[in-house]
């Protein structure tokens, strides 16, 4: 089963063209929920600076840390002495094979928080993240496009001013991927996010129409990862889904993870374009992500039911 791939050249094509590729990224987005962009617009070589960043970045800074951890340690003894030391179905629901932190591009950068990335690589990021913005923007206009959303309705304008951060994240060789998972499977908060990952090591897997997991493969011929958000789905009234998806721990090689959230600001009024009665709304976005961090790992239906309960 092919993951849809969407060519984003046709979207500055003729009328006929333009209209193929947003009938495309349509289905997509109503069929998936997830697919592959390619002529983008980000730079391959920006795209290759940030993942010689982040390999470096933890090679210096984060894999003794990752490896000192009680996780590390735990599943070290396991596959050494043979010993159960905790409990498997526990560890799966309670802990991530991940090293990982958080960068806020916008509306506030907090890059100089973090003093150990060097001021070239700081260049580099910001220049890749101001082209992931112009993408997501882009990705957005055309999502509200084809749900018929105008105005203060569209995406753009629902967000604003958005929320935009990155994930930084690499998933280790794990001595027993048996016992844990890289990242437990949810689906993400927000609206739109840009995967850039590994071109060698697999493991993401999405869960498509309640049937099947689904592997996203390394990355090819410098294309981008794209899902939609928990917040998506409530403004198309579940035209859009978010989907559940996770990243299986692998016992060997290393994969890596730089994943953008282009995401609404806290006080960023949401509710479906129309009246629909499984979503909540309206809402402060910032509200609906308080919520979110404690049921991040839980069933989505249940948290938009509560959701329309407490805020709405």
């Amino acid at each position: 089963m092919e993951i849809p791939v969407i060519d984003l050249k046709g979207l500055a094509g003729g009328d006929e063209e333009r209209e193929r590729t947003m009938a495309q990224l349509h289905e997509a987005c109503k069929d998936w929920g997830f697919f592959w962009v390619e002529n983008h617009g980000v730079e391959a070589a920006l795209m290759e600076e940030v993942k010689s960043f982040v390999y470096r970045h933890y090679d210096e800074h984060l894999e003794k840390k990752f490896y000192a951890s009680d996780l590390a340690k735990n599943l070290h003894l396991n596959k050494d002495d043979g010993d159960v030391l905790v409990d498997g179905g526990d560890l799966a629901d309670q802990a991530d094979w991940e090293a990982t932190y958080f960068i806020q591009h916008r509306p506030k950068n907090t890059a100089a928080d973090f003093p150990d990335i060097p001021p070239a690589a700081r260049e580099s990021l910001d220049a890749y993240i101001a082209q992931a913005v112009s993408l997501a923007e882009l990705l957005a206009g055309c999502i509200s496009t084809n749900l018929g959303l105008a105005g203060a309705a569209g995406v753009v304008d629902a967000f604003a001013p958005p929320f935009v951060g990155t994930k930084f994240a690499m998933y280790p060789p794990c001595p027993r991927p048996d016992l844990v998972w890289g990242l437990r499977a949810h689906t993400d908060a927000g609206g739109i996010i840009l995967l850039l990952q590994d071109d060698a090591v697999g493991g993401l897997e999405f869960h498509r129409g309640g049937r099947e997991w689904v592997p996203v493969g390394p990355t090819r011929r410098g294309r981008l990862f794209v899902n939609i958000g928990d917040q998506v789905e409530v403004l198309s009234g579940g035209a859009y889904k978010s989907v559940v998806h996770r990243v299986a721990a692998g016992a060997e090689g290393r994969r890596l993870s730089v994943a953008t959230f282009y995401n609404p600001g806290p006080d960023a009024v949401i509710a479906p374009a129309t009246a629909a009665a499984p979503y909540p709304g309206p809402y402060r976005y910032g509200d609906y992500l308080d919520y979110y961090q404690g049921t991040k790992f839980g069933d989505k239906a249940a948290r938009f039911q509560a959701v329309k309960k407490l805020f709405s």
